[in-house]
């Protein structure tokens, strides 16, 4: 057990790893040949394609990591029950909107606008980078603690603002409209914004994470340092991308 704190303090420190975790995510994602390209609408539409095949793959598993998380961390929210409807919300999000199994029908939907089949994203198995981000979040998952899991789970904020970026960029420079990009302005809101009565994903990691601080929860294993599972969750996400590239030039 680490120090318990107050709340000012807690939130002191959730702030300054947020912090790290965005400059990490200018550095390697936002900056990162694949952003930029993408931007411009010069990102090769095969890199693209093979991206988003993957990633699709990649989101149906971290799903349902995410509702295996409850159960692991249940006695953390039977202490903080205020938590455990916003976790509840959060989860029926992910897995029952716009209808069961949840946010896999946006997947598609943007899938079939790139031209990626079902088989694609559902059985295909996925590029070893993008294997390699899911498994490091399952091995922080059964292995960790629930700050390891938590302050690796601070990406999703920044997922929040790419997602925009997608958006953005794929209904100026794709030519997919505005309801074919729905799985990028799905998680923009889903990951940024209170939309449904449901708190922001990012928002309620945010939270949780401060709660474990003032609690003197936030400990981690030897070699684990909440900046370390933070930082290496921001570094995955580049690497799926750059391996989205070298993919495409390969083939």
């Amino acid at each position: 057990m680490t120090t318990s704190m107050d709340n000012r303090q807690a939130k002191a420190l959730v702030d300054e790893h947020y912090r790290k975790v965005a400059k990490r995510w200018q550095e390697r994602v936002t900056d990162g040949p694949f952003m930029k390209q993408l931007r411009a609408g010069k990102l090769p539409e095969k890199a693209l394609r093979i991206f988003f095949k993957n990633w699709g793959s990649y989101t149906i598993e971290i799903n349902t990591l995410e509702a295996a998380s409850y159960h692991k961390h249940i006695s953390f929210f039977r202490k903080h029950r205020d938590l455990m409807a916003p976790m509840a919300a959060k989860l029926a999000d992910e897995l029952i909107h716009p209808k069961p199994p949840g946010h896999v029908h946006v997947v598609l939907e943007t899938a079939k606008a790139l031209g990626i089949a079902e088989d694609e994203i559902f059985l295909a198995p996925m590029l070893a980078e993008f294997r390699a981000k899911l498994d490091f979040k399952r091995s922080i998952l059964w292995e960790g603690t629930v700050a390891e899991f938590y302050a690796a789970g601070a990406t999703e904020e920044q997922t929040g603002y790419w997602s925009a970026e997608f958006f953005k960029a794929l209904t100026a420079h794709y030519g997919l409209t505005r309801e074919q990009a729905v799985y990028f302005s799905t998680h923009e809101e889903a990951d940024l914004e209170e939309h449904d009565g449901v708190m922001g994903h990012g928002s309620f990691r945010r939270l949780v994470l401060q709660r474990l601080f003032e609690d003197g929860m936030a400990t981690a294993r030897p070699g684990y340092s909440l900046e370390y599972c933070g930082l290496t969750a921001v570094d995955l996400h580049g690497v799926c991308l750059q391996a989205a590239l070298d993919c495409a030039g390969r083939e």
